[in-house]
């Protein structure tokens, strides 16, 4: 058996698993194809004959009984195993009555899966008569497994890279920080970028380890970043999630990193969005003043898109506000986006907060944030994420 990225590559005939093995893992066909028997008073029926983009073995992820069939290659196959550990969160987070009701049905499957089979039965019959069935549930599961299979591959086979883009001082047009972006060089997708790939890592709990993967990649590469800036309080920005505030060690975590690296937390500043507020407002406010006390500042990103914004500026810790570029690209189009600009900058002012303005890509832009006082931009006309060169 040989493997490529995790993959299990079996030959024609050779047996995945047996009726009665114990197993732990499920399987996507990624090509080939498998035929599933179970047996019957000594003779062993087929049921099923699966291919390419279904799942087979989902029994194993949920309970940790023996199979309940047996898998064999009918051609040369390549599948994706999928570990129990993977989908573990998921069912964590799953509503309790749904989890019931998955293990009663898993129960009543079991009890009835010795029904005999007809031995006249064959897999192009089986395969006709389920193929409807599965067609319209196998998509959207195999594609979401996968992925989660994909996204612990490339955190073990460092995939991952952080690109970079300046944020400016707008009086000067210099280079005051850096917002870190995480980016994905999929082996067999190429650049894969954060939206197509966190929202599931949120989801596993995988979020986690990427966090703290990108503050200490931000913070290895902060010494290097920091000699292209001469600004008087130059910094480097990460984004944290909810769930990362969720963790209990996030702020030993942070305080070994900056001590690692010998970096001053006032050069550290961690971009929130307003979902991080929502779930747990009081240990919000407990772990950002914990935060702030550590020395960290705090940027609120994506104003104006949330629901909660002026009670968030008025709450908590926060020292920049990031105006959203949705706002920032219509605002010489639309009055409406240009006043909300305007009276956000001077919101933030007044409140001792300064102002980043994300998505600048005209200098016509860049001249009326000028003009508004606005104290930060990023965007493309200052520059593009790029990767660190070394």
């Amino acid at each position: 058996m040989l493997e490529h990225l995790n993959r299990e590559v079996y030959v024609a005939g050779e047996f995945i698993f047996h009726e009665g093995d114990s197993g732990d893992c499920a399987y996507i066909i990624e090509s080939g194809s498998v035929a599933i028997y179970m047996s019957t008073h000594g003779y062993e029926h087929p049921i099923a004959l699966v291919d390419r983009g279904e799942i087979f073995g989902e029994i194993a992820l949920l309970d940790s009984k023996p199979r309940t069939a047996t898998a064999k290659c009918v051609e040369k196959t390549v599948l994706i195993p999928i570990q129990r550990k993977m989908v573990n969160a998921l069912l964590d987070k799953t509503d309790p009555i749904v989890r019931n009701l998955l293990l009663v049905v898993l129960e009543r499957y079991r009890i009835n899966s010795n029904t005999p089979i007809a031995p006249e039965e064959n897999i192009q019959h089986i395969k006709a008569d389920t193929a409807g069935n599965r067609e319209s549930l196998r998509g959207e599961v195999t594609q979401k497994l996968a992925l989660v299979h994909d996204i612990a591959h490339g955190l073990l086979h460092n995939e991952f890279e952080l690109y970079y883009q300046p944020i400016c001082d707008l009086a000067t047009g210099s280079i005051a920080g850096y917002e870190a972006l995480i980016r994905w060089n999929h082996p067999r997708n190429g650049l894969v970028f954060p939206l197509d790939f966190l929202w599931m890592a949120e989801s596993t709990g995988q979020i986690l380890e990427i966090g703290l993967w990108t503050l200490e990649r931000a913070c290895r590469d902060w010494p290097i970043l920091r000699q292209h800036t001469n600004h008087a309080a130059p910094f480097i920005s990460v984004n944290l999630s909810a769930n990362q505030l969720a963790g209990d060690n996030l702020i030993a975590d942070l305080s070994n990193l900056l001590m690692r690296h010998e970096i001053p937390a006032s050069q550290l500043k961690l971009e929130l969005t307003e979902s991080i507020f929502i779930n747990n407002p009081e240990r919000a406010l407990l772990l950002l003043s914990q935060l702030t006390t550590l020395g960290c500042s705090l940027a609120l990103d994506d104003y104006g898109t949330g629901y909660s914004g002026l009670n968030s500026l008025q709450r908590y810790p926060i020292a920049t506000m990031k105006i959203d570029q949705s706002f920032i690209s219509t605002m010489l189009s639309s009055a409406q986006s240009n006043e909300i600009v305007r009276s956000s900058i001077k919101l933030a002012h007044s409140l001792g907060m300064n102002v980043v303005a994300e998505g600048i890509e005209t200098e016509d832009i860049y001249l009326s944030l000028l003009e508004m006082k606005c104290d930060f931009g990023q965007g493309w006309y200052f520059g593009r994420p790029t990767a660190l060169t070394r």
